[in-house]
This record gives structure tokens, sequence and C-alpha cells, in this order.
């Protein structure tokens, strides 16, 4: 049977459309990682933790995003999606989503959404999706509907030449900042960064390119045991290693794309993989257009916005809230405001107060649809993460108090002379990850500054003497980490 579809290129895509990692079958939480390497435990014996952080994220994703792009295989080989339309009431709303673009399933090797796949899957689930697709007129997107072994090759070169590249200079030190590595643990880990490097040029130098997979067995997965069963060995570093090889190989696909990787809470943001080279938009950033990036900061202020009561968890929302949710003109202003911020990026001091003022409606819409939900206090803050080559600036501030404003650096190795990768994004965010499933977050403006030491000096110079913003005194780890609703600092 061959179906009807809508066939897209990814430059038909929405300008916000995003994949999210939480589907990767490898992916887990920080927190349940540390947990599962220690007590040897693997992904069943975790599963019902984990699908709570599932469910939150797709739900996230499914609210928040324009569009979300999910890889075919997941649709009916993810538990979560597959409840989403295990009934004739959730068949009728995950329709309604596949019909406006609003899910665009990825076809990897497949030329129609109804192409049986060449792994096994039971009978029931490939039924469910038939179901599904034999009266929905949806959208499917491919790398290209012709040939795709360039694309491909790409693909796998652009994850071999970054694992390759992992003991570059000042490299290491760079992940381990951003890994959480203890300075004092850094030779160590580059031995282990070194080993990771070896094996893949190894692999290299046999004509072929290295693998997750192939990472997977001889650094990750406990000795004796299938990578399907998701049991880490407890060598040093297992967890940094394989957060970097999940990360690097779930945002391989929405950088090929063009589009967004959205990273799940209690998981490094794709900013700390350094590799932003490969990824920048041919965006001008000039030394003018830094000056007015720090003079937007430093008057940066918000509306006096009224505390509410939001949901605890988004997975407490059904899809049929979802799709009603997207229905909204709270919605609407929503999404034009997150696509007008990230069209004119430059203007982001006057369109960020208005994309979080349309933030906060939108999630007091939501709260009013589910009342009956258990609720808790949230209290989102406004974070911009500024990274510039190695260094990075994270600047916390309180909409509710203009005056509330944080700042805090992390700075692997001294910053480059010349032409440096320039990264900014913003989000709305808990300061907690207990209350963090609200959050939205987009990198809103990449492009290259001329010197970047120069620019990097001259905005942490000004942002951190300048009269309002405080040094915090813990790390942002520890921050998000800890149960504060505030973050402790002293005025600087």
């Amino acid at each position: 049977m061959s179906i009807p579809f809508e066939k897209l290129t990814p430059s038909k895509l929405s300008k916000v459309a995003i994949v999210p990692q939480v589907l990767d079958n490898q992916w887990v939480p920080r927190e349940i990682l540390t947990d599962m390497i220690k007590n040897g435990k693997g992904l069943e014996e975790i599963r019902s933790k984990r699908e709570k952080y599932i469910l939150k994220e797709w739900r996230r994703a499914l609210i928040y995003a324009e569009q979300v792009v999910v890889n075919r295989a997941f649709i009916f080989n993810n538990g979560i999606i597959v409840d989403d339309y295990d009934d004739a009431e959730n068949r009728r709303h995950f329709k309604d989503l596949l019909g406006t673009q609003v899910i665009v399933p990825y076809l990897y090797t497949e030329d129609t959404p109804d192409q049986k796949p060449v792994f096994q899957i039971e009978d029931h689930l490939w039924d469910s999706w038939m179901d599904i697709v034999k009266d929905t007129e949806m959208s499917c997107v491919r790398l290209d509907w012709g040939e795709q072994k360039d694309d491909f090759d790409r693909l796998a070169k652009v994850f071999h030449n970054y694992v390759k590249t992992l003991d570059a200079p000042n490299q290491p030190e760079f992940l381990a900042a951003h890994f959480d590595v203890p300075k004092e643990e850094l030779d160590t880990f580059k031995s282990k960064i070194y080993e990771v490097v070896d094996f893949a040029t190894q692999i290299g130098r046999n004509g072929k390119y290295v693998t997750r997979n192939d990472l997977y067995g001889k650094f990750i997965s406990a000795p004796g045991t299938a990578i399907s069963e998701g049991k880490y060995n407890s060598e040093p570093y297992t967890d940094v290693i394989k957060q970097i090889l999940d990360l690097k190989y779930n945002v391989n696909l929405p950088d090929a794309l063009g589009r967004y990787a959205l990273t799940p809470e209690d998981s490094h943001p794709r900013s700390a993989l350094g590799d932003l080279q490969g990824v920048i938009e041919s965006r001008s950033i000039t030394e003018k257009n830094i000056n007015e990036i720090v003079y937007a900061l430093q008057r940066l202020a918000f509306d006096q916005i009224a505390q509410g009561l939001y949901l605890k968890s988004l997975g407490a929302l059904s899809l049929g809230d979802v799709v009603k949710i997207r229905d909204t003109p709270e919605w609407r202003q929503y999404n034009s405001a997150m696509k007008s911020l990230l069209k004119n990026p430059l203007d982001f001091s006057d369109r960020s107060a208005k994309l979080y003022s349309k933030f906060e409606k939108l999630n007091e819409r939501i709260t009013r649809l589910r009342i009956e939900n258990t609720k808790a206090a949230w209290e989102p803050w406004i974070k911009f993460l500024i990274t510039v080559g190695s260094g990075s600036l994270v600047l916390w501030l309180n909409p509710a108090d203009p005056s509330d404003k944080f700042i805090t650096t992390t700075v692997a190795s001294a910053v480059s002379t010349g032409v440096t990768p320039f990264l900014m994004r913003m989000s709305i965010s808990a300061l907690t990850n207990t209350n963090a499933d609200l959050d939205i977050s987009l990198d809103f403006m990449r492009g290259n500054i001329q010197n970047g030491r120069d620019t990097w000096n001259e905005m942490l110079g000004q942002l951190s003497t300048k009269k309002g913003f405080k040094k915090l005194e813990k790390s942002l780890s520890e921050i998000l980490d800890s149960n504060q609703n505030h973050p402790e600092g002293t005025s600087s």
C-alpha cells in the first residue's frame, strides 16, 4: 500500500521547528544516570522514572514548539508516543497534530510513512500505526527525496570528526568545565578523552566512520551486555563521555535540518559541546552589534508581572489538552512572539520582554484549562547564556523585580584572539530542576565575532562592573541542583 502525503524538504519546515532529544532510546536524565552507574541498573529497571521525564518533555515540545520533527521509528517504538494514539479519542487528536504539520515524521531511509521498517516490530504496534496512516493526510520530511547517501555520509562524518577533535587545543578543558569535571581531575579526564579519540582515529584509518554504537561498545556499555539494555560500566567518566556522545548524536539531525535541538530537563545544552563553529549561521555580528547587545542587557527590564499558579507537571496534560491549548489566542500570540524574536535577534531587549509576557499568559491559560490538577508556585526567571569561544557568561534576571540580576561565568581556557564563534541563548526557566517543566529555550543568535578575546573582556567588564548585577557565589550547576527559590549572591 502506498498512501498520499506531502514530501517536505528541510527548507519547508517551520523556522521554529524542533527535534526533541528526549525520544532517543538511550537518553537518561543526569540524576538517574548517576544512580544507574552506581547501582548497576539498566534502562528497564529505571523505565517508570524515565518515562515521567519523557512524557513531560514530549508535552513541552508539543506545546511550546510550532513544529516537532520526530523520527518515524519513535512513533511506533516509543511507549509514550504510542499511548497518545492507542484509543479512538487519542487517535483523533494525534491525527489532527499530524494533519496540521505540528508533528512531522522524519523518514530515514523510507520512501513513504507506511513502508514497514527493516527492524523487528510487534504486529499490534505496526497495526496501530497503520490505523493512523491510512486516513491521515500527513507531511513527512527527509534530507533529500532522491539519493541520500551523500547526506548520510555527511552526518556520519560530522559525528566522526567531532569525536576525533575532542583532544583539540583547549577542547578537553572546555568539556571539563561544561560537564562539571573537577579541575583537579583534568589530567585524568584528558587521558580518557585521548583514549576515545585514538579509538575513533583507528576506525577512521580503516576507511570507516566511528558510530555511537562503536563508542558505546568500547567505552559505555557494561561488559557482556547489549547496548540496547542500557547498562553502563562504572569506569571513571563513563557518565561524562556518554552525555557528550548522546548530545552530539542528537544535535546532528536538527543541525542538518537547519533547525533546533530541544535538549531535555536535567541535560546539558547543545552549546556545551564546543562545536558551534560547525553550525554557525550566516549572521553578521560586528563590534557595533556587541555594543548594542551589552547596552540592551544593561537596561533589560520587564514589567511587573504577578506570580501565578502553574501546573506542577506538563505530564498532567492530555493530548486533547495540547490540541485545545494550541488553538487559543494565547498560544498564537506566544508563537508569534517567539518567531519575531528569532527573526530579529538584535532587538532582543524589547522582543524578549514581549515573549516573556506572552509565555506568562499562555501558562495562565494552561492553568485555567486544568485547574483541578495539582498546582505549584512557579517562579520563572529569564536566563541569557552568551558563549564566546571557550567562555560562557550566564545572566539571571527576575521579571518580577528588574533590579534582581545575577551573573556567573565559565572560562575553560583563554578565549581566542581571532575569529571566534558567538552564541546567545534565552531561556525562561525556574531556578530548580523540580519546577523546570515549563521551560522554553532556544539559541536565537549565532555567528562569528572578529576578535573573540577583546569581545569577551569587553562584555564581561561592562556587565560585571555595572551597578545592579551580582556575582553568584555558587556555580550555575550547583544552583540548578539545589532546591533554593533564589540564587545567593554578592553585589559586584
